[in-house]
């Protein structure tokens, strides 16, 4: 391997195609998910860079890990995470949100979680949408 040049956020791409191998998710599946372009994610994949910030926040959130986990080095193990990793602290939203949510009946939880998952695919169709109207203007 002596003289192979590492991509920059190898790390990160290792644990890209960690999720992608975990939920069966292709490249546009990501780009959906974490709100970007697929030509972002296809750069993630090489290593060439990696997202920071709100785009960061919702991949991890979609893989369900966090967000320091993307930048684990391959030899530290899952289990690195549970180790020594703090959860993420709650925001106030998210604090408020949870204290309503538990409060509800079962029948309603189940509810506000399936309206909530509407709501996203709905969000998701509407920046499809949005993004071949894009693209149709700029051809």
């Amino acid at each position: 391997m002596e003289g192979m040049k590492t991509a920059p956020h190898e790390a990160f791409a290792y644990r890209l195609q960690l999720v992608r191998d975990e939920f069966g998710w292709n490249m546009s599946d990501i780009a959906r998910r974490a709100m970007v372009t697929p030509q972002a994610v296809q750069q993630w994949a090489k290593g060439e860079s990696a997202p920071r910030g709100e785009r960061l926040k919702r991949l991890a959130a979609a893989a369900g890990k966090p967000e320091h986990w993307f930048f684990m080095p391959p030899e530290a193990g899952d289990n690195a995470l549970s180790a020594d990793a703090a959860p993420r602290q709650l925001d106030e939203k998210e604090t408020a949100l949870l204290a309503l949510f538990n409060q509800m009946p079962e029948a309603e939880k189940l509810r506000l979680i399936v309206h909530a998952k509407t709501t996203l695919q709905q969000l998701d169709l509407l920046k499809d949408d949005v993004l071949s109207i894009i693209q149709s203007i700029q051809k």
